[in-house]
């Protein structure tokens, strides 16, 4: 399993590429980097975190580091608290939405973010070149552990949206937190807005029960079930508290891709302001943010180069079709307690179920598939793609990230993934069967490549 670096975190295979050595050297370059300040530290409930953990922590406190220690931590959660505890920067040991076995090192700046990828560049040359800031023994560093940082966030949520609308509501609500760092939370964020919690895979043991990346196949069971306890809505949730995906109550598992527009058509109807997403999200945000007359700008594929544009653009909201959202007002990191929250106040207002709203967004059908692709030929293969795309008759062609095609009723893209060896494409369209024959298409094209 190759190493996946990045200037905004490192991810592996554990015991594999991702060894406690390789996180002790991105630790010691992340506390380089940020000259030996306070950093922030959570983890994930994974087999391997409280192992790699210990190593952040040792390498940390070499270089002078004060550790605040947040133990079980979702992602979001410390996010947010990088400002409040007026820390250098945070680090997020947790793999996400990778099935078990990965895990990563997740690298936050000043202001919460995942590092600006510009920025991030200076770091991975002082990882490359093992170049560490070591403070002798009189002036290590020191960890604090820290257990009440939740109700400071959880108050700044409550102020964010209409928490007394959700409470009248009376919801009963479905969550499946996939055994991940959202377990210990859920009933508090419950009790705060008055729902009746049914929750799925609640228990923090260190095995995902399910695949951690919400999507409709890893609702099924959740879906199977919520009519019979009178559910009003479902959240199936990754492992670190970052992608949502929905499931309605009729036991419809919607696709990841729902959750950005429902909410950017909720709160662009409070306020209009810019909105920031990448360039292979569904178009139902398009069509959803020009409904609302607001400037809609689109990124490379990633939470950090989301979170910068939103940070340039002043942006009123910002996120992924992986089921990921972020208000800068409140956090600039992808918040799944946040959408959540903003799901509950859409339909306290409306009055409606969510089937009854996700009905009225603008439809389209969307593929996902994927070619296997070591980094060292995928771009190449992407290369003699791009040569190869005059047969499909685009209108516009964009090289944003990778290749990505358009026309009137639907789009293509294909790109190399960051996390995963593959090349994944992605094709949406008004009919499932155009879609369906456009991916199929670029992968036979990909394939002689490869």
């Amino acid at each position: 399993m190759t190493l996946r670096l990045a200037s905004f975190g490192v991810r592996g295979f554990v015991g594999d590429s991702l060894t406690p050595r390789v996180a002790m050297d991105y630790a010691s370059a992340f506390g380089t980097f940020v000259d030996g300040g306070r950093v922030l530290l959570g983890r994930d409930t994974r087999y391997s975190s409280p192992m790699l953990h210990s190593a952040v922590v040792a390498s940390l406190l070499s270089c002078g580091c004060e550790v605040v220690d947040f133990g079980i931590c979702p992602t979001p959660v410390l996010q947010f608290s990088v400002r409040p505890y007026g820390a250098a920067g945070a680090i997020s040991i947790t793999g996400g939405h990778n099935q078990m076995g990965w895990n990563a090192l997740t690298l936050l700046g000043s202001d919460g973010s995942f590092l600006d990828p510009d920025v991030g560049e200076a770091l991975l040359g002082t990882f490359h070149a093992t170049d560490f800031l070591f403070r002798d023994a009189m002036n290590i560093g020191a960890r604090k552990g820290v257990s009440d940082y939740f109700p400071p966030y959880l108050k700044a949520l409550s102020a964010l949206v209409d928490r007394e609308a959700i409470r009248r509501a009376g919801f009963t609500v479905l969550m499946d937190p996939v055994g991940g760092a959202g377990c210990p939370f859920l009933d508090e964020f419950s009790d705060e807005f008055g729902l009746k919690l049914v929750a799925i895979n609640q228990e923090p043991s260190g095995y995902l029960a399910r695949e951690p990346e919400p999507r409709p196949r890893t609702a099924r069971q959740m879906a199977s079930f919520i009519r019979h306890v009178n559910g009003h809505v479902g959240f199936v949730l990754s492992s670190d508290m970052g992608r949502v995906s929905l499931v309605t109550e009729t036991g419809e598992p919607l696709s990841e891709e729902f959750t950005l527009p429902l909410l950017v058509r909720s709160l662009l109807k409070q306020r209009v302001g810019p909105v920031v997403t990448n360039c292979c999200t569904s178009r139902m945000v398009d069509d959803v943010v020009a409904a609302a007359g607001a400037p809609l700008v689109k990124t490379p594929v990633g939470q950090a180069y989301v979170a910068a544009r939103m940070t340039d653009e002043q942006a009123r909201v910002g996120g992924e079709g992986s089921g990921s959202i972020a208000v800068p007002a409140f956090s600039r990191g992808f918040d799944g307690f946040l959408a959540m929250a903003l799901v509950l106040e859409t339909m306290a207002h409306s009055g409606e179920s969510l089937a009854t709203l996700v009905r009225s967004l603008p439809r389209y059908h969307m593929v996902k598939k994927s070619a296997v692709s070591g980094s060292r030929t995928a771009y190449l293969v992407l290369d003699q793609f791009l040569g190869e795309i005059g047969s499909f008759g685009a209108e516009s062609v964009d090289l944003t990230d990778g290749v990505r095609l358009d026309w009137a009723d639907g789009w293509l893209h294909a790109r190399v993934s960051h996390t995963e060896q593959l090349i994944r494409v992605l094709s949406e369209a008004r009919t499932r069967e155009v879609a369906e024959r456009r991916a199929e298409e670029a992968l036979r094209l990909i394939g002689q490549g490869l």
